[in-house]
């Protein structure tokens, strides 16, 4: 579904990039993971459209993403979140998820104000927010403005926004950091059931125990670089990777 093939990318005389390839395949969850600096957010970036690349190939069910604007990107059934929670904090929960109906309008404004009225969300449209609001354990919070939400809510959120544009593949960064470990089982459900249902995943996240018990597929990165790939367990007991995550960042996994 997703090929990442020998990207490279650098900032002045910083490779934050090096010659990375991956691929994730339909119905899979795939992990990346790395220390800080690593280059894991940088190469996110480069996938879903906010920086471009200095050479290499991203392509999506076969066509080329490299150039495209991230709404395109969104548009063909690649969406992504964010490590901080991102959105609208004087919007309630519900009129958050409208915004990120997949059918909106590439203009924002339009997305942001033609749902605001209750009279003007269709019936369908109101069924999927409300089994969103469901799934992510929103419903109790569909009317609180975005600005009163606790910081594990705005994660939630931030995941189910995402979701409400009914993706082939997501992106999910950090998706377990400043989760509590209630909600992270409830989190792990959650993609669990997603993917039953036909989604696939990318994830970025430093929660080794999270990542090894969610994902089919690892890739490691330091320096830029891939240094180790494969099923979980090959992956956490791979000595390089002992060396440079897990035995500085991870020994509490």
């Amino acid at each position: 579904m997703l090929e990442v093939h020998d990207i490279h990318r650098s900032f002045g005389g910083i490779k934050a990039v090096e010659g990375v390839s991956l691929n994730v395949e339909k119905g899979r969850i795939v992990g990346l993971i790395g220390t800080n600096g690593a280059g894991k957010t940088t190469l996110f970036n480069v996938v879903s459209g906010y920086l471009g690349a200095d050479a290499g190939r991203v392509t999506f069910e076969g066509a080329d993403l490299l150039g495209a604007p991230p709404y395109q990107i969104a548009k063909r059934g690649m969406v992504r979140t964010f490590q901080t929670p991102t959105g609208f904090p004087r919007m309630t929960v519900l009129e958050n998820l409208l915004v990120f109906l997949r059918d909106n309008d590439t203009s924002i404004a339009p997305a942001l104000f033609r749902r605001r009225i209750s009279g003007s969300i269709s019936a369908e449209d109101s069924k999927l927010a409300g089994e969103v609001l469901e799934l992510f354990g929103l419903s109790e919070k569909r009317d609180v403005w975005v600005q009163d939400l606790g910081a594990p809510e705005l994660k939630m959120l931030e995941f189910a926004r995402a979701t409400m544009a009914s993706p082939k593949i997501m992106l999910l960064d950090e998706p377990a950091a400043g989760v509590n470990l209630a909600l992270l089982d409830s989190l792990v459900d959650t993609i669990f059931q997603l993917r039953d249902d036909g989604m696939t995943f990318l994830i970025v996240d430093h929660n080794l125990g999270f990542i090894c018990r969610i994902c089919d597929y690892i890739y490691a990165m330091a320096d830029g670089q891939v240094i180790c790939e494969g099923e979980p367990d090959h992956v956490i007991n791979d000595k390089a990777v002992i060396d440079c995550y897990i035995g500085s960042a991870g020994t509490d996994q």
